[in-house]
């Protein structure tokens, strides 16, 4: 019913066309576009490859080229399976994602290993992400994410703390990231409902997406739900594969439609969760 409502009156104008924009508004950002069905029960991102803006001008400001004297060599930071416990603010324990491990190191070998750094365990820590992340180009980050809405600004991804530093607790808040200066390419969210957050009119969703995009990161890899972390870990190393397309829509439609015909992980839960948000 829904992609009759939304996509089939635009049949005529979509023929042809590979990869689409979508800008939606208010509760439309929580619906995934890539797991609507046609009449042939054939899912939208079998014919397109799909990316998010919050708005056209965010859109026109990301797509801005970098000016020549800006531009830096493609490099790699990741962080994957902190050390961490328990969620204090939650007070609930959160299992270890040895998946992780396995996703980053996969992930970084489709980088020059002179640009690429790789943080595991208790080295995954806030501190190394404060410190390092300004300076690359591609930020991957798979740990467990909080989401709090009703301050999104307080969302949160974990990391590993340092002990009698209370800047570096180890809650990679929102709030913290909008203060930073990013400036990367791509910053993947590995984690749980890192697409949502609260909506606001003209803004898209206030969360860990906004932030990152405040601090100066032109496009996002964020989940709509509560993912599963193997099957989240095979999309990330399939979209990160050799040779790495660069409309990213289309790499991250090929990697869904890889999950998606394999045994296991048929059913969109598993690989439609993840959007790309931001410049393509």
């Amino acid at each position: 019913e829904l992609y009759k409502s939304l996509i089939e009156p635009a049949t005529q104008q979509l023929n042809g066309v590979t990869t689409i924009c979508i800008v939606p508004d208010g509760f439309l950002w929580n619906l995934p576009f890539q797991a609507l069905m046609n009449g042939n029960k054939h899912y939208l991102i079998e014919d397109h490859a799909l990316y998010y803006a919050p708005s056209l001008s965010v859109l026109s400001e990301m797509r801005n080229e970098i000016p020549d004297n800006q531009k830096r060599e493609e490099s790699l930071i990741a962080f994957g399976n902190p050390v961490i416990g328990k969620d204090e603010q939650r007070n609930e324990e959160l299992c270890p994602l040895p998946e992780a491990e396995t996703e980053v190191n996969s992930i970084a070998k489709s980088f020059d290993p002179k640009g690429r750094r790789v943080f595991i365990g208790r080295e995954a820590s806030e501190k190394s992400f404060r410190v390092l992340a300004p300076t690359y180009t591609t930020i991957h980050l798979a740990t467990h994410g909080v989401l709090d809405n009703r301050q999104p600004l307080y969302s949160h991804l974990l990391l590993t703390k340092t002990e009698g530093d209370v800047e570096n607790d180890g809650l990679l808040e929102a709030r913290e990231i909008m203060h930073m200066n990013l400036k990367a390419d791509l910053a993947v969210l590995s984690a749980c409902e890192t697409a949502n957050g609260r909506l606001a009119p003209g803004e898209g969703v206030m969360g860990m997406s906004w932030a990152f995009f405040v601090a100066g990161t032109r496009s996002m890899l964020v989940s709509q739900w509560k993912v599963n972390s193997q099957s989240t870990s095979q999309l990330m190393m399939n979209f990160h594969q050799p040779p790495r397309a660069d409309n990213r829509a289309i790499a991250l439609q090929l990697s869904a439609l890889r999950l998606m015909r394999g045994r296991h992980y048929r059913h969109p839960f598993y690989w439609a969760a993840f959007v790309l948000v931001g410049r393509n």
